[in-house]
């Protein structure tokens, strides 16, 4: 019974990267695909932005309620639920005759999403032993940085050889695998000292205000920035965040705990984690753009030239511990956010006939960084926090990185719009790309001054209880 005990925990473990591996790989072999679909579909630049901005605004909304969900009506069954729906949401988006159909089916992947960001690493710490809980800890972000490295070079090779919906078909043999899986190993569990309350209200107006505002930036070109559309988006937008910010400060069970950013280190981390991955969309949401409609490259030529950014995350995340004990974290933090910022003013050198020595200097820095402060910042954050509060931080955190993308990739691309009005071809998208890109490098500088005055160095932190890990687990990744 010892062996086969054993064997079910790995099992679970594996059930639980295939779910993890298909919402890593989605959030980047995605950006490949955009020119094929923008092309076959005949989509516009903002429907083209709301493939990407769709997915984030519903995993941003839904995460933190998924993993309160899943304490209540179970974790592995919240978990597999969110894996149907992801896969439902990848035939809709695989099969889409038009814009519209695509968008709808990023819509229904961000919502299952939410549920395997909330509650894979979770499963995976609940079936661990403390003594092993840390090398399963360490396989699963193992897998998540190796699914993120290579989405760009399996997207390339899907797109050249086969077409771009199968960026969403393969997507169903992997999450088969997972469902099946964890429903032969994985062990039911609840929190039963949770409290049967989710914050409806809090998903309510945090949903539909951050969707009225991005609805406003992206729209704003098409619909005229004055316009009453715009304006009244714009409005509404930000009266319902107001909303949410009352309501958050009046249930018991919020979904953001405004306390939180009290903490100088955790302000600090949370800054961080909003400037480099909000960095991280905009710049693999335009950079393959950039690569094949302006120089020509093709899918898998583009996949491979932005490598430098995707596979320093897999080199350099195992060696951030060490390094973190020698030079200390906040040092470590802050050259990090300082080389990701250098590398995208590197990148606003675009123009129509670049080095690619250029590039791949930009590329290289913002890869170093990603790699550097990515498996950091959730350290930062969350050593700071007594462990009472290890949960709603830990949640809190995941929905922070994934509004950054969707907030500043919204942003640039009004930006781009604007400053490319009236202007076709090339030449006006890469001189407007450049100029748009210094909102993400003052982004960055920002983060960085923050991460240097606030984060402090790690401190050593008693073992938490294993309901507090099962918390602590629902760290997202990008």
């Amino acid at each position: 019974m010892r062996i086969a005990e054993d064997r079910r925990r790995w099992w679970v473990l594996t059930g639980a990267c295939f779910g993890l591996f298909i919402l890593m790989l989605d959030s980047t072999i995605v950006n490949l695909a955009l020119p094929d679909m923008q092309h076959d579909l005949g989509a516009s630049a903002a429907e083209l932005q709301w493939v990407v901005n769709a997915y984030l605004l519903v995993m941003a909304a839904a995460t933190v309620t998924m993993g309160r969900l899943g304490d209540l009506l179970g974790r592995k069954r919240v978990f597999q639920t969110g894996m149907l729906v992801f896969i439902a949401g990848s035939i809709v988006a695989a099969t889409a005759p038009n814009p519209f159909v695509l968008v709808l089916g990023r819509l229904v992947q961000g919502l299952g999403g939410s549920a395997l960001v909330a509650l894979s690493l979770a499963i995976v710490a609940r079936a661990f032993s403390d003594d092993e809980r840390g090398r399963a800890l360490g396989i699963w972000a193992s897998v998540s940085a190796i699914a993120l490295a290579i989405g760009p070079l399996l997207g390339g090779v899907l797109v050249d050889d086969l077409s771009w919906r199968w960026i969403f078909w393969i997507n169903l043999p992997v999450g088969a695998a997972g469902l099946a899986i964890t429903a032969l190993a994985a062990e039911e569990s609840r929190d039963e000292t949770a409290e049967p309350r989710v914050d409806v209200a809090g998903v309510v107006t945090l949903g539909l205000g951050l969707g009225l505002v991005v609805l406003a930036l992206v729209q704003g070109e098409d619909w005229g920035w004055r316009s009453a559309a715009t304006i009244g988006s714009l409005l509404g937008g930000i009266g319902l965040l107001a909303a949410f910010c009352v309501v958050e400060h009046h249930v018991r069970q919020p979904i953001v705990d405004f306390t939180l950013f009290r903490n100088g280190p955790y302000l600090g981390a949370s800054a961080a984690g909003f400037a480099l991955v909000g960095a991280f969309w905009v710049v693999m949401f335009y950079e393959p753009q950039y690569l094949q409609n302006v120089l020509g490259h093709s899918a898998l030529e583009a996949g491979l030239l932005v490598l430098p950014i995707t596979v320093p995350m897999i080199l350099l995340s195992p060696l951030t511990g060490g390094l973190a004990r020698v030079v200390g974290l906040r040092l470590l933090m802050s050259l990090g956010m300082a080389a990701g910022t250098v590398g995208v003013a590197v990148l606003t050198l675009v123009d129509e006939t670049p080095s690619y020595g250029v590039l791949v200097v930009g590329y290289l820095l913002f890869g170093t960084s990603l790699g550097i402060v990515y498996a950091t910042m959730s350290t930062a954050a969350m050593d700071s926090m007594p462990a009472e509060k290890a949960g709603i931080a830990a949640g809190v955190l995941s929905m922070n990185r994934l509004l950054a993308g969707a907030l500043l990739l919204a942003l640039t691309g009004a930006l781009v719009q604007q400053l490319s009005h009236g202007r076709p071809g090339a030449h006006a998208f890469t001189s407007a790309l450049g100029q748009a890109l210094w909102l993400i490098v003052g982004v960055m500088a920002v983060g960085t001054v923050l991460t240097a005055v606030l984060v402090r160095a790690s401190r050593p932190a008693p073992a938490p209880a294993a309901g507090v890990v099962e918390h602590h687990a629902r760290r997202a990744h990008v």
